[in-house]
């Protein structure tokens, strides 16, 4: 228990302080930018409305396990718990650019600056990194 509450405690404060996926397929002649720009939007609309799974779903497998989370289930279940208390997230989603194999999202969330690192998986884009700056 001691290890989820670390663990969730981890992952909240990464989640929040820092900074989607607007539908499983993009639509046809969608950027990979404005596709970026849905998966952060969805992001925190996501965690705002609750909806944990979502949450979770728009996060790589390389996010999950730099966190010592199990697998998806675990980490909607760890944000159920950590965020509790949580309000709203205000956030803007800024400029997506295409950085190697990686595509970084600047976003403002409750007014702290930071980048949303995404990468290729499953033919999707699934957020790796949140860093504030």
């Amino acid at each position: 228990m001691t290890h989820l509450t670390a663990t969730g405690a981890a992952l909240a404060t990464c989640l929040i302080a820092a900074l989607g996926l607007a539908g499983d397929v993009p639509a046809a002649g969608q950027t990979i930018a404005t596709e970026a720009r849905g998966v952060a939007t969805e992001f925190f609309r996501s965690q705002n409305e609750r909806r944990y799974d979502d949450t979770c779903r728009v996060l790589s497998r390389g996010f999950i396990e730099s966190h010592a989370l199990r697998d998806r289930r675990t980490c909607a279940a760890v944000l159920r718990v950590v965020s509790v208390w949580n309000g709203q997230i205000a956030f803007r989603i800024g400029k997506a650019t295409i950085e190697g194999s990686r595509v970084v999202v600047r976003a403002v969330a409750d007014g702290a600056p930071g980048r949303i690192v995404l990468v290729r998986e499953g033919g999707l884009l699934r957020i790796l990194e949140l860093d504030g700056d």
